[in-house]
């Protein structure tokens, strides 16, 4: 038992020898690169003692074959070794710049990374700094109240009335505008509305809508503004201050009969509305909408509101089949018939249609057209 003991002993000592003597890859390379040199030294050596030899005699065709042959035989070896190391060379190689190169983008990523993280940070300090700034320099004061679009109110009276105060915090009075709105919409019924913003950094603009001059209301021999919303105001005005193009009504009292005359008359084409010359309310008792129209033609028409649009197309061409001035009664169908005899045609418009029902009566004539 001793003995095969000692043997296993020995036996795992001499490979533990054997394994440490085997030579590395580099040094198995090595060698062969050492011993690859020795031949191709013997080599060079027997060339030169050939070229010695051919100077001095020429060899044989068969020496010359086998020396080739031996040359082919030695540097097989030389070039198997050379192409197995440049895989590993040119790996090694790849490795290296592939790591060297990606050191400069790391870099890179990092100064970015920390140039947004220090932008931040600035940015968090800046901005309420600049806020501050803003709050207690001069821009942050009111320096200059505007008005502007306004024609038929002053705008010292609109300033005024708003009553912002110069050189005093803007954007506090900015949040407090809508007292001021609404001061200003009271001043004047020509006001529609208003707006407030701030121009030039540390001004205010007050931008004014106002309502359209739509029709003048003939009260006795006073003319009233008619505006779009259908209010009348109070204040007269002499003809000569009357705009053309603008219809003239007369004997309207309710703001919703006025607002829907001017709807049915604003729908008309652009030549009627240049052939009507002034626009009466008329009422009956059986049609509180009759409406009696003095022509430019010296024409009177009789016609509903709700008509207006309708029928009123055809009075161009029933007023060129009339002989002489009269009346068009489109307030039931469609008639003529003229004035009466004994007067001539007034404003007054009811007192001629009660006479004309009551005396020419024979003389009414149905157009053909209606």
């Amino acid at each position: 038992m001793t003995i095969s003991t000692k043997e296993e002993k020995q036996s795992k000592l001499d490979k533990k020898e054997n394994s440490q003597k085997k030579p590395t890859p580099w040094q198995e390379a090595h060698q062969k690169y050492l011993e690859e040199k020795r031949l191709m030294d013997k080599i060079l050596k027997k060339n030169q003692e050939q070229e010695e030899s051919e100077s001095l005699a020429e060899p044989s065709e068969e020496v010359e074959q086998q020396e080739n042959q031996e040359q082919e035989k030695n540097e097989r070896p030389m070039i198997e070794i050379l192409s197995s190391e440049k895989p590993t060379e040119s790996i090694r190689e790849s490795e290296n710049t592939s790591f060297s190169d990606k050191l400069p983008k790391m870099k890179d990523y990092r100064q970015r990374k920390l140039y947004r993280r220090l932008a931040l940070i600035i940015s968090l300090f800046l901005i309420p700094l600049v806020g501050c700034i803003y709050y207690i320099s001069p821009l942050g004061q009111l320096s200059k109240v505007n008005v502007v679009h306004n024609q038929q109110v002053a705008s010292n009276q609109i300033v005024k009335t708003a009553n912002f105060k110069i050189n005093e915090l803007l954007w506090e009075q900015y949040f407090a505008r809508q007292n001021a709105i609404q001061k200003i919409k009271k001043i004047s019924p020509w006001i529609k509305a208003v707006n407030v913003k701030v121009v030039h950094f540390n001004q205010f603009q007050i931008n004014v809508t106002e309502y359209h001059r739509v029709a003048y209301l003939l009260t006795g021999d006073k003319y009233y503004d008619i505006l779009e919303n259908g209010q009348v105001l109070k204040n007269p005005i002499t003809q000569d201050q009357l705009q053309s193009g603008l219809p003239i009504l007369e004997g309207f009292t309710s703001k919703k009969l006025i607002l829907k005359t001017l709807k049915a008359y604003h729908k008309l084409p652009e030549e009627f509305k240049q052939s009507i010359s002034q626009i009466k309310s008329t009422p009956r008792a059986e049609n509180d909408q009759l409406l009696t129209l003095n022509m430019n033609d010296q024409n009177q028409v009789l016609i509903n509101i709700d008509q207006l649009t309708k029928k009123l197309p055809y009075y161009a061409k029933v007023a060129s089949n009339m002989q002489e001035p009269g009346i068009v009664d489109m307030e039931v169908g469609l008639f003529t018939y003229p004035y009466p005899k004994e007067e001539k045609k007034t404003g007054d418009s009811s007192e001629q249609t009660a006479d004309s029902d009551a005396e020419n009566s024979e003389s009414v004539q149905e157009n053909p057209q209606a």
